[in-house]
């Protein structure tokens, strides 16, 4: 039964970012109230609800019961704690400071939580409506011009050009369907591994970083997480090319990540790391400079925080002019929708009213 339910949960259940902000949040609420480690993983097994997270943080309590470090215990799922994660929290157990580093990841989970809500929610309601049309869409051709072929036909009368686009689409879906089926599936599929591949990932990352309005918010949303969890890595004490290795791989764009590769290899080798950030040109002027000023100053963690803080209202304003954009946008695409379907279905049916009388 117990394997059962774990299938089952492996298939259905999913830990989500809520779930790690919960969990983050409450063990460092519960280790500044004084709990052990322990204790706090106790507490937490009895308030999660998701029966998949239950499961891991069982497993943590009892590597910590066997006497590993808290750090060891969650990089053994890397699939839920990010690299970010553990090792703030390993630089957090040897400083003697869990408890502080464990608030600062919970904040920064939550900020984190917050840009995604709030670029979902700008993208929702476009989605929503396009989604709208295309159902409308497909009931009309399937349902509506059906019957009214019929009529137009024995009434012999002469459609317009729109009204004879609808018809064939009309006839293509309902006569070809399977034709339509087998091409979106091998196009889902095609794509899907296009996009799996390295060459796959690096286009469509360049497309993303490139598109109009769009672009420009996927680049503040990267640069606010860069500057914000590296600050947050170099203040508990993270050595530095570990920090850019870590920043590297939360990032979501496959061209920012491998640069950052470049990048950690060349401080490696002594390079400052503006300099190094110079040599990509995805990289923002701003963060570049200002970067070389924390370095030479010998205050890159406060440079980087202002350029995080930056970045995250350059996001905002990004995700009100993309809400204030595509709203006339769709209203315009809507509009010219229902004219086509009112000129092809309406006008017909008029100049059938007129030939009958």
């Amino acid at each position: 039964m117990a394997k059962s339910n774990s299938l089952f949960n492996s298939f259905f259940v999913r830990i989500s970012r809520k779930d790690r902000v919960f969990f983050a949040r409450q063990l460092a609420v519960m280790l500044e109230s004084g709990l052990l480690i322990t204790q706090a993983i106790r507490s937490l097994i009895e308030q999660t609800k998701n029966p998949l997270m239950r499961e891991l943080l069982e497993d943590i309590l009892v590597d910590l019961e066997n006497g590993l470090k808290f750090s060891a215990a969650i990089k053994k799922h890397p699939h839920v704690f990010s690299e970010v994660f553990t090792s703030v929290v390993a630089s957090g157990e040897t400083t003697g400071k869990l408890d502080t580093v464990i608030d600062m990841l919970a904040d920064e989970l939550e900020r984190d939580q917050g840009f995604r809500s709030r670029v979902i929610g700008a993208l929702l309601y476009p989605g929503f409506i396009v989604a709208a049309m295309i159902v409308v869409g497909i009931i009309v051709v399937t349902k509506i011009v059906p019957s009214l072929e019929t009529v137009f036909k024995e009434a012999n009368t002469e459609l317009p050009w729109t009204t004879l686009t609808v018809v064939a689409i009309t006839n293509s879906l309902i006569n070809y369907w399977y034709v339509y089926i087998i091409v979106l599936a091998v196009g889902f599929f095609g794509l899907t591994n296009y996009l799996r591949s390295d060459s796959g990932r690096r286009t469509f990352g360049s497309l993303l970083l490139k598109m109009p309005v769009f672009g420009q918010l996927l680049v503040n949303m990267e640069m606010a997480r860069f500057t914000r969890i590296f600050s947050l890595m170099i203040e508990v004490g993270v050595p530095i090319i570990q920090v850019i290795d870590c920043v590297a791989a939360v990032l979501d764009n496959i061209l920012y990540r491998e640069a950052l590769g470049v990048v950690a290899r060349n401080v490696e080798r002594g390079s400052p790391i503006a300099q190094s950030l110079q040599r990509h040109n995805i990289f923002p002027i701003i963060i570049t400079q200002m970067i070389a000023i924390g370095e030479q100053t010998g205050k890159l963690e406060q440079v980087l925080k202002k350029l995080a803080n930056y970045y995250e209202d350059e996001t905002n304003q990004s995700i009100k002019n993309i809400t204030a954009l595509t709203e006339p946008i769709i209203f315009v695409i809507v509009g010219l929708g229902v004219a086509f379907l009112v000129f092809s279905i309406i006008v017909p049916i008029y100049n059938l009213a007129s030939v009958i009388k």
